[in-house]
């Protein structure tokens, strides 16, 4: 083996070792924002309102409201029914039995529809314009919408930052990976300008020039990805085995497995796709440079 040719392997073998090392660490930080996104919209969406009933509504007509509001999709995640008697058993269980002692045992609670809204409806605005499109129409039946708004305030704002700040981070990375995949690239193109010189030299035009490397980075771009793929399902696995927990939490949920497997999947592609990507797009650029140069600024 040449001594040219030892070095290209080298070269692309260095070229393909950082690029999984890039790509591994970004696909760490995206899934970490995937499960980090997934655990903010749980807490948000344990935030409720209650829907409280004029006395003299009967129980069907609550009924009805709550299977309409379960119909809801995308807006609302969770509707319950609460009658009288269950407000009263749930309010004694806080505060005692004395409280309705004094009431000469008279239930003063109304019926109730306990409704939690979905993540992205966790803010002040979309809960007040929720609030109203019951409330309308509805009154007659309705006595209040409660809900405690400076905690939606408070909620929204906490993870509305703590998402720019993310993406602000996810961004550098990005940028930092795109970087130092260029100039990886460019030092491994670097290595074979005498080659793109010589092609030159004989006539090769810049598109044929171009191609075979376009092809290789392609290829090194997808190896990168495949392997930052593996390295991430080792680190699971990894994870898993020191958080067995983790497997029978999966495990006992068959939604919350598919939600798993598919925040995965969408990961691995992103992988891949930006391996292959900045692979190409880097050698594109870095080639550019060696094509138009002069043959003095070669050495």
């Amino acid at each position: 083996m040449s001594k040219s040719h030892k070095s290209n392997s080298l070269a692309e073998i260095s070229t393909i070792f950082g690029m999984t090392l890039l790509l591994t660490l970004f696909g760490v930080f995206v899934y970490f924002m995937l499960t980090a996104n997934k655990k903010s919209a749980e807490i948000k969406e344990q935030l409720s309102m209650d829907i409280l009933f004029h006395e003299n509504v009967d129980e069907s007509t609550v009924k009805m409201m709550e299977k309409k509001l379960k119909s809801m999709d995308g807006i609302v995640r969770n509707a319950l029914y609460v009658s009288k008697e269950d407000a009263q058993k749930l309010m004694m269980k806080h505060v005692g039995e004395d409280a309705f002692e004094i009431l000469d045992g008279v239930n003063p609670l109304p019926s109730s529809i306990h409704v939690n809204l979905t993540s992205s409806y966790v803010n002040p605005d979309s809960a007040h314009n929720f609030s109203s499109l019951i409330y309308k129409g509805n009154e007659h039946i309705i006595s209040e919408v409660a809900y405690n708004e400076s905690q939606f305030l408070e909620i929204g704002n906490v993870f509305k930052n703590f998402e720019l700040i993310m993406i602000f981070i996810a961004s550098v990375l990005l940028v930092i990976a795109i970087l130092l995949i260029y100039n990886t690239i460019r030092l491994a193109v670097f290595s074979k300008r005498f080659m793109i010189r010589t092609m030159q030299l004989v006539g090769a035009k810049s598109y044929f020039i171009r191609r075979p490397f376009i092809f290789r980075a392609f290829y090194h771009g997808m190896i990168s990805g495949i392997l930052a793929i593996l390295f991430l399902v080792s680190l699971w696995y990894s994870f898993t085995y020191i958080n067995p927990s983790i497997i029978t939490s999966l495990s006992s949920s068959k939604a919350e497995l598919n939600r798993e497997i598919l925040d995965f999947i969408k990961v691995a592609f992103g992988i891949l796709t930006t391996g292959i990507l900045v692979s190409v797009i880097s050698t594109y650029f870095a080639l550019n440079k060696f094509i138009w140069v002069k043959s003095e600024k070669l050495h």
